[in-house]
């Protein structure tokens, strides 16, 4: 059986080289739809047969150019709302990133080159979030890169969620990533020591207790990764 290799719509972005110095460009943060059209203009003509003055003339089609445009609508984002203030109408560096898991990496890349933000709506409805539609049109040549997949901190799993007071607890961790970094802190402070996929530590008290285990790869499009479980702390 054949069945299409897929990929989650959160693996693409729209970016904008906002400053002239950029050399990473900025995610426009709380699109929930990105859309790009890669339009080849045509038009048509229609020739005849010469030997065949009868014949039905066919048609012929003359490519006279090609565009892209780009759509995003999601959540208005306020933390960037100054950016796109600045961004309209100005012709800058754009990537439409179309990115992957790098643990099924297939085809990932980024289109990359001039657009203009034409056009910024928002949308604001009584008792909901506001929204913003943003629609970007191409200013010039814009190029396809093969670019690495995205490596992505999964949520990690830990067990067990229990332990005695005055006794030497040892949780294992699932899900992390190859070459990242844990941390762990406890809600009342507990000092926790993390070996590898391992966390140690004695509790002085019982109760339910938070731990947050932090994973930290630099490669990773969404590090640092904040995991929390919740403990519980009998009596001995």
């Amino acid at each position: 059986m054949s069945v299409p290799k897929t990929v989650k719509g959160q693996y693409f972005d729209v970016a904008v080289f906002a400053g002239s110095g950029d050399t990473v460009p900025t995610i426009l943060c709380g699109l929930t739809t990105k859309n790009m059209t890669h339009q080849f203009n045509t038009n048509d003509e229609f020739l005849r047969d010469c030997q065949d003055p009868s014949g039905v003339p066919f048609r012929v089609v003359n490519v006279t150019g090609e565009q892209f445009d780009i759509s995003g609508t999601g959540l208005f984002n306020r933390e960037q709302a100054d950016l796109l203030r600045r961004i309209g109408g100005r012709s800058l560096k754009y990537r439409f990133i179309m990115g992957e898991d790098a643990e099924d990496a297939v085809d990932g890349g980024y289109y990359e080159g001039n657009f203009v933000l034409s056009n910024l709506q928002y949308g604001a409805a009584d008792g909901a979030n506001v929204t913003v539609q943003n629609t970007f049109v191409s200013d010039g040549q814009v190029l396809w890169y093969p670019a690495p997949p995205l490596i992505v901190l999964d949520a990690l799993s830990l067990t067990p969620l229990t332990a005695t007071v005055g006794a030497s607890w040892t949780g294992t961790i699932a899900g992390k990533t190859a070459g990242s970094t844990l941390t762990a802190t406890s809600s009342d402070s507990t000092s926790l020591t993390v070996t590898n996929n391992t966390i140690t530590g004695t509790f002085s008290a019982a109760g339910n207790k938070t731990i947050t285990v932090t994973e930290t790869l630099t490669a990773a499009s969404n590090s640092p990764k904040v995991n929390k479980f919740g403990l519980n702390v009998k009596a001995a």
